[in-house]
């Protein structure tokens, strides 16, 4: 039995974060039933963010947040696709949302106006700015938000350049984990009080508490953003290679200090007054880091990364994008893997965060999304609904 089998999951979201978190569940064996406008997620016609290939059949950009998912399509705004939006929660265990509240509101479907009705139900959202303050209806994006909002932005690019680059879906990824814990430990409280809970994660939220250290940094006047040669401490560093590349050092411990002087060549460096201890180490790292650098370009990446490893030193090549599907220890651990969609188009997808031993990694199915509401109405009338009924309710464009 995987973990979440036999719970039902109604998820009423968009792009990326609420429909990454619902896919997570899936994974773990919940029945995921998404709810699309008529106009299906907008997030179906951004295939271009990551330069996927989209065609009538293959659309890996949108299945990464979608895969074991069933598509149910309502129009909100008239009484039959509503309804049907109720008759859904009447089978949840969970619903997952990341519409603002106000959109909530106009649908009936916030926490405040559904929990006396659905007493067991988990309200989980996805939020930008969160649940108080003077901002906490403004729209927020990982971008805008985890991104620009919390220094990660501006305080990580080296110093003297433009700010940092973002990779879509980091914030969005980060919100999803977390909400699926939080959904988990909302399953557990219920299964012993028998109530169903509020569960609400914000994208300012999730980036504070991942950048933690950082802001304690801040906090504490470390100058911000910083470069290499101003770096925590030089045995904790990127260093290029002679053949342009890089790997990034991590002799977090000093007492390792001078074994790792020794197996590069350097012996004599472990001795200078300027790093012999503890303290001169960190005070004189710029000028150490300079030192350092000049030795590691004298030979190519593959050099180092073998001698380090011979010796257990910690460092790891910075590896690109595009390495990272067939690497030979994400290939093992199946934490990637290739998918072909009927079409012939190729693909590779990350499997979910965590590993259970009730889940085998290389069995988890992988069914992608189809055409905006192509479960609709095997789902209504799982619900009770007539054929006639389901009929009529396309007649008058309720559902797709």
């Amino acid at each position: 039995m995987k973990p979440m089998e036999g719970i039902k999951v109604v998820e009423l979201s968009t792009m990326l974060a609420g429909p990454m978190t619902a896919r997570i569940l899936a994974e773990w064996g919940a029945d995921v039933i998404k709810v699309e406008s008529l106009n299906g997620d907008a997030w179906r016609k951004q295939a271009g963010t990551t330069l996927s290939p989209c065609t009538e059949e293959a659309n890996p950009n949108y299945d990464m947040q979608n895969m074991n998912k069933r598509f149910v399509s309502l129009d909100m705004r008239s009484e039959e696709g509503s309804d049907a939006m109720m008759k859904l929660l009447t089978t949840a265990d969970v619903f997952i949302t990341n519409y603002r509240v106000q959109a909530l509101q106009a649908m009936g479907l916030t926490y405040e106006q559904l929990k006396d009705q659905f007493p067991r139900l988990i309200h989980a959202s996805v939020l930008g700015y969160g649940a108080e303050g003077p901002e906490k209806d403004r729209p927020g994006y990982d971008y805008t938000v985890f991104f620009a909002r919390t220094g990660l932005m501006a305080d990580l690019a080296p110093a003297g350049g433009p700010p940092l680059i973002p990779v879509g879906g980091i914030g969005d990824h980060s919100v999803a984990v977390a909400l699926s814990g939080g959904i988990a430990a909302a399953l557990y409280k219920r299964s012993v009080t028998g109530l169903g809970d509020k569960v609400d994660v914000s994208l300012l939220q999730s980036g504070t508490f991942i950048l933690c250290t950082g802001i304690l940094n801040g906090f504490n006047g470390r100058k911000l953003p910083r470069d290499r040669y101003d770096c925590g401490h030089a045995g904790s560093n990127t260093y290029q290679a002679s053949d342009g590349e890089w790997f990034y050092l991590a002799i977090i411990d000093y007492r390792r200090f001078p074994e790792f002087c020794e197996v590069i060549g350097l012996p004599e460096i472990a001795t200078d007054p300027r790093f012999s201890t503890s303290p001169a180490y960190y005070e004189n790292r710029s000028e150490l880091t300079k030192i350092l650098e000049a030795k590691f370009k004298q030979q190519p990446l593959s050099y180092w990364h073998d001698l380090l490893d011979e010796h257990d030193l910690p460092h790891e090549i910075l590896y690109h994008f595009k390495d990272v599907p067939n690497d030979p220890q994400v290939q093992a651990n199946h934490y990637t893997y290739f998918h072909e969609y009927p079409d012939g188009t190729k693909t590779v997808f990350a499997n979910g965060p965590v590993h259970f031993a009730s889940i085998d990694p290389t069995a988890i199915p992988c069914k992608t999304s189809g055409p905006i509401g192509c479960d609709t109405a095997e789902v209504l009338e799982e619900l009770g609904y007539t054929k006639d009924q389901v009929a009529a309710m396309y007649e008058k464009k309720a559902v797709k």
